[in-house]
């Protein structure tokens, strides 16, 4: 796909570009009425994390639509922001175009919402995309929620350097008023720990959000000190020289396994005061890095605990010869949670292969933890992304949820 980088005369939305030329053509009487409410701007995030507007500004009675695709900037994968304009296939509930190896195809939830798909190759990315007004969106400095949830700082009793920290947290609420169940979400790790804008990336799973907000639960993704907006440094097992990424060393890992730890409670404890979070046990989980914290922050805060849910969960990846022993000592630690766990891997991760996870999982079963462990097929080929893929785990999810019991969430 060839985008367009920004021109001076764009306009340019939270760090967004639209061509300046952009216009929304409502002239009703050149436009089918079933496919006149996909006219307008709608706002959204690639996997929660790189801000994206669909602008349609005309539909046509062949079943066409003018479209703008526009991008903001992503520094982990190199993307800058830019747009581009293409001619989409459009159907009451369906709008969709391909060019340049990509897809991208959006579905009506309803008036006012679509559920985004993104397709490159092996990658695939979804977002929900909330519809905007055109007109408000354009103006200078407007305020775009991006991804539904809310970001906000919360105040921990962390102290890093003499100063309290703060911890970013994306927060997704179910409508209502609350008290609302919790759920705690965590993030993994950033490839191999050498690229520092990575570190700044808010991280969230927009499927996961939508998944347990449309089932009663708040859906909260705290960002570790240094991840994202939070306050403090990201030291979550790094080498001695930070520039060679994370070490392989058990005990620096290992230490800094205990700093995210830390990072989690502290994230708990905060979101447990609020007034609109249940006084009951909370669900708890992670993708990657965050799936083992989560495991082992259960084990040693059962009373806490609802349930667990471990999306590909490993602290080091198989390229180190430590890694079993490592994933093996945090798993371990999660057995003092004595109710279900559930262990959900792809098969060909280029972390952590299905044998090694399994043999981590039987570390934790003879450490007297219990659990259920499956595996998938995830579309592409890297089973580390098994989170991206909704259809795969929804109802096994779905499933574990009911058998925590209606009362967990009263």
């Amino acid at each position: 796909m060839s985008l367009s980088p920004p021109a001076a005369a764009d306009y340019l939305v939270d760090g967004v570009p639209l061509p300046a030329d952009a216009r929304i053509d409502t002239a009703a009487d050149s436009q089918p009425a079933g496919q006149r409410q996909w006219l307008g701007a709608w706002v959204g995030a690639w996997g929660g994390v790189l801000k994206h507007i669909l602008l349609v500004e005309s539909v046509a009675r062949d079943g066409s639509a003018g479209v703008v695709y526009a991008i903001g900037d992503n520094p982990t994968f190199g993307i800058e922001r830019a747009w581009s304009r293409h001619t989409a296939t459009v159907s009451e509930r369906r709008l969709t175009f391909a060019t340049g190896g990509m897809s991208a195809t959006y579905e009506l939830v309803n008036q006012d919402a679509l559920a985004g798909t993104y397709v490159r190759g092996t990658i695939r990315s979804q977002a929900i995309m909330a519809r905007v007004d055109f007109a408000t969106l354009i103006e200078p400095g407007a305020a775009v929620d991006w991804t539904g949830g809310k970001s906000e700082l919360l105040q921990t009793d962390l102290v890093e350097d003499g100063k309290p920290i703060r911890l970013e947290t994306a927060i997704f609420k179910p409508p209502g008023a609350g008290p609302f169940p919790l759920a705690v979400i965590n993030h993994g790790s950033t490839g191999r720990g050498i690229d520092p804008a990575q570190f700044t990336a808010t991280w969230v799973a927009i499927d996961v959000a939508d998944f347990l907000s449309e089932r009663g639960w708040m859906v909260a993704f705290p960002q570790r000190r240094g991840r994202g907006k939070s306050d403090g440094l990201y030291d979550e097992g790094f080498s001695a020289d930070r520039a060679q990424g994370y070490t392989c060393d058990a005990e620096r890992s290992l230490a800094g396994a205990e700093r995210a730890l830390a990072d989690v409670a502290a994230a708990v404890t905060a979101l447990r005061r609020r007034p609109d979070v249940a006084p009951s046990r909370i669900l708890i989980g992670g993708q990657s890095r965050g799936g083992v914290l989560s495991v082992a922050y259960a084990g040693t805060h059962p009373a806490q605990i609802a349930g667990v849910v471990n999306f590909v969960g490993g602290w080091l990846g198989e390229g180190c010869s430590t890694a079993a022993a490592v994933n093996q000592n945090l798993f371990a630690r999660g057995a003092g949670f004595k109710e279900p766990t559930l262990w959900l891997y792809g098969r060909r991760d280029l972390f952590y292969s299905v044998q090694h996870s399994r043999a981590n999982f039987a570390a934790f079963e003879t450490a007297g933890g219990r659990g259920t462990f499956l595996e998938f097929d995830v579309p592409g080929g890297n089973g580390h992304f098994l989170l991206g893929y909704k259809q795969l785990w929804s109802a096994t999810v779905a499933d574990y949820l009911t058998s925590l019991g209606a009362g967990e969430k009263n």
